[in-house]
């Protein structure tokens, strides 16, 4: 007998509406790994056609999925599952290259622009130094799929010639501490929620509008010495951030 999943799971009777209920049913495939991590969802036309409902209501359905974090959304590839996400402290200096490789997976780093620049105004207050500046930004990987974008400065004066350095596999943190003998001991770092603009999107493979963190990390040496200043947009369905209440 052939019964379809729609006249089985879906209560067309329902006062709960469709794509709440088309949520849920999601949920617990992916909980059952009938979805495995990392596996793409169907399309939305194609769930659309299993519910008998509209794309719009699969839409709402997903969007509620990756509010919830358990699936990702990327620019022509659809919907992925991503319950397993990286988690950062919010009570130690985060340096992505070794919490990547804790995982026992690759750091993978794409440079998007690396240039000598005079900073914004912001970014000269924070140092109290006009340039020049060092410029990068930086598209950050985990399993492939794009993390965080980084714009980062760094004065020029701090450490000659970092500019020519391979920071797409060498962490800019340890080259400044063992090639140019500046301990990094203190960072304050300020955490935001937001949406994604348009370049970022892109960048991170997201759907305009998408909920993304931003941080913004000014790092300092032992004397107080600001020798960094670093925004990120960090992808919201792939990282968590954590801290400990005594």
């Amino acid at each position: 007998m052939d019964t379809s999943l729609e006249e089985i799971m879906l209560d067309k009777k329902s006062y709960i509406p469709y794509y709440v209920q088309i949520k849920h049913i999601l949920l617990e495939r992916i909980r059952n790994d009938e979805y495995p991590e990392q596996s793409l969802l169907p399309s939305e036309t194609v769930l659309a056609a299993e519910f008998s409902v509209t794309r719009m209501t699969i839409r709402k359905a997903l969007d509620e999925l990756k509010r919830e974090g358990m699936i990702s959304t990327e620019r022509g590839k659809g919907s992925r599952v991503t319950t397993e996400k990286i988690e950062q402290s919010l009570q130690r200096f985060y340096r992505f290259g070794k919490e990547i490789g804790d995982t026992g997976i690759p750091a993978q780093s794409r440079i998007i622009e690396r240039s000598v620049c005079d900073p914004p105004a912001e970014v000269a207050h924070i140092f109290q130094d006009s340039g020049p500046f060092y410029f990068f930004i930086r598209v950050r990987y985990f399993k492939d799929a794009p993390l965080s974008l980084e714009h980062i400065y760094i004065p020029v004066s701090t450490a000659p010639g970092l500019i020519d350095e391979p920071i797409e596999v060498v962490s800019i943190a340890e080259l400044l501490e063992k090639k140019y003998h500046l301990p990094i001991i203190k960072a304050t770092e300020y955490l935001s929620p937001r949406i994604a603009d348009t370049y970022e999107a892109e960048q991170l493979e997201l759907q305009p509008a998408t909920p993304v963190f931003q941080t913004e990390r000014i790092t300092r040496t032992k004397d107080g010495r600001v020798i960094e200043f670093r925004r990120s947009v960090i992808r919201g369905d792939m990282v968590k951030f954590s801290t400990e209440l005594y």
